[in-house]
This record gives structure tokens, C-alpha cells and sequence, in this order.
């Protein structure tokens, strides 16, 4: 009894949780999932909810966009894009709220709306802002926590994801290449010309 009574008034042992399971430790990079940020700690960002262990990689997809002197664009479809809030195929930068966008995942992410998951009562959606998905009921796409209402610019930066993944994946045999794969431009190691996550041959 004794035992018993003193187990009671010293709670659970530290790190363990009332169960007796060890208490699962803070991520470290929560913040920096949430935001699309940089993780000092362990030197890795997150774009779309997917890891990125390079931080080279991580830059070049501008997940914050610029703000530029918009006055030295001189390429008509990109004056079109900033007075539309468009996207410039040829020179691959969007234009929201006045701020450039130097890839078609981080522009299409800045037009949507970040959420925080743990509010969506959808369990679809609140599933699909694990990484990526469309709810049809809801009529609105995931990537990572923002959230896209139309359908197909939610396609687009659904795609973009897609490349983005397999850019991590070309990492440890050429970091060029995975910065040209997402940047649809060419390796300056290897000179691949690449275009929609593919090699142009």
C-alpha cells in the first residue's frame, strides 16, 4: 500500500507518459513544416510538406517569393502576369500581390490559402494536407496546409509536387539536376536541359 501511495504522488517517471510509454519528443522542424521553412537544426527545408536536404534546392524554389522592381520586367507575357497576378511560362516566374515567384509550385501554393490541418473537420482534407489530395466534396485540393480551390491550378502544384519529389530523389547523385528539374533549365555539371521534371533529349 505504502508503494503504492508513493507511485501515486510521484506521477509518471520523467519522459514517460501515464501509461508508462516514453513521451514523444517536440519535432524540431515543426515550424519550418508549417511555414515552408528552413530547419537549422537539421539542416533540411520543407516545400509542400516534403523534405528537402539541400539547401541549395530549397532556395531555388523561392517558396516566399521576391519583391523586385517590377519595372524592369520587359518581357510582354511577364508585364501581363504582374498586371493579372499570372504566370510567364517562358521565363517560368509568377506574380501574386505584387511579388515575384520563381516556380510554378511556389506561385501556385501563394494563391491559395494556408490552414492549419488540425481545424479541417474534413477527414479528407485534413488527410490530404499530409502531403498532397483533391476533395471532391469539399471542391478543394491539399498541398501540404494550403489549401487550392481550383481545380486546376491545384492539378498544376499537384504535378509540381510530383517533380519536386523526385528532384529530392536525384539529390545524392546531382544537386544541379535537381535544382534544373524544378527550375525546368539546364545542369551546369552534366548540361541536361531538363523540362517538366523530364530530360530533353
Amino acid at each position: 500500500m505504502l508503494a503504492l501511495a508513493l507511485c501515486g504522488a510521484m506521477g509518471a517517471a520523467p519522459g514517460l507518459t501515464p501509461a508508462g510509454e516514453a513521451a514523444a519528443a517536440p519535432d524540431p522542424c515543426a515550424e519550418a513544416r508549417r511555414v515552408d521553412g528552413w530547419c537549422e537544426r537539421e539542416g533540411l527545408g520543407y516545400v509542400a510538406n516534403v523534405a528537402i536536404r539541400s539547401r541549395l534546392l530549397y532556395d531555388a524554389l523561392d517558396a516566399h517569393g521576391h519583391v523586385l522592381d517590377l519595372s524592369t520586367f520587359t518581357c510582354p507575357t511577364c508585364r501581363e502576369a504582374i498586371a493579372t497576378g499570372g504566370f510567364c511560362e517562358e521565363h517560368r516566374t509568377g506574380f501574386v500581390k505584387q511579388q515575384a515567384y520563381f516556380s510554378r509550385l511556389t506561385y501556385e501554393m501563394a494563391r491559395g490559402e494556408r490552414v492549419d490541418p488540425e481545424r479541417l473537420r474534413c477527414p479528407d482534407c485534413r488527410r490530404n494536407a499530409e502531403t498532397t489530395g483533391w476533395c471532391a466534396k469539399h471542391r478543394t485540393g491539399m498541398i501540404g496546409n494550403v489549401a487550392i480551390r481550383d481545380r486546376a491550378a491545384w492539378e498544376r502544384a499537384d504535378a509540381a509536387v510530383r517533380i519536386l519529389r523526385a528532384a529530392v530523389e536525384m539529390l545524392p547523385r546531382c544537386e544541379w539536376c535537381a535544382i534544373a528539374m524544378v527550375t525546368d533549365t539546364k545542369c551546369p555539371i552534366d548540361k541536361t536541359q531538363w523540362r517538366g521534371g523530364q530530360p530533353v533529349r
